[in-house]
């Protein structure tokens, strides 16, 4: 049974789009994050993240909690364990979450890269209305993160040109868990 699928990517590649169609259409749930920074307007604890505080989270750190944090810009990030032991989820990782979660050695991981040409996310950026210089420096902030990690995950998805739609990337991951796990 499929304990969690892991989608990796770099900025604007789809990653959380692709899940919420994994979430819609194929019945997984999302693992929702725990997180130290504030709210931004219009999230919702629970639902986007789950919003503690930084001592909060220390704490559940040094209980082992989390089965990966990450730290961006002062605020931490991290999964909980007992989400990712649950059958059917779904989680977006840097790669440096997905390393960690990989070494926990407890958990059913199916790992998807999902890789699109550089133009063309800068492009995706731009189109969602980011200014020029949020698209620069998300780009800058994926320089050497994804390097060598198409030899680390299970699957790798070229998707230049946004040539497949996110529905048809998740449809792409159940038969690929499938075969993978011995079925047709």
């Amino acid at each position: 049974m499929i304990n969690i699928i892991i989608l990796v990517g770099e900025s604007a590649s789809g990653k959380s789009t692709i899940e919420k169609s994994l979430v819609r259409n194929h019945g997984f749930h999302k693992i929702i994050s725990y997180t130290s920074r504030p709210a931004r307007s219009g999230e919702v604890d629970g639902i986007d993240y789950h919003f503690i505080s930084k001592e909060k989270f220390e704490e559940l750190q040094s209980k082992n909690f989390f089965s990966e944090v990450g730290n961006y810009r002062g605020w931490f990030y991290g999964s909980s364990v007992e989400d990712c032991k649950k059958d059917d989820v779904v989680a977006v990782l840097t790669p440096h979450g997905f390393r960690q979660m990989k070494k926990y050695g407890t958990l059913n991981i199916f790992s998807f890269y999902i890789n699109i040409d550089r133009r063309d996310r800068m492009i995706k950026i731009l189109e969602r209305g980011d200014d020029i210089e949020e698209c620069y420096r998300r780009s800058l902030s994926d320089v050497g993160q994804f390097d060598g990690l198409s030899d680390e995950v299970d699957f790798v998805i070229n998707n230049d040109g946004y040539r497949w739609s996110a529905d048809r990337i998740a449809e792409y991951i159940i038969q690929a868990i499938d075969i993978k796990n011995g079925g047709c």
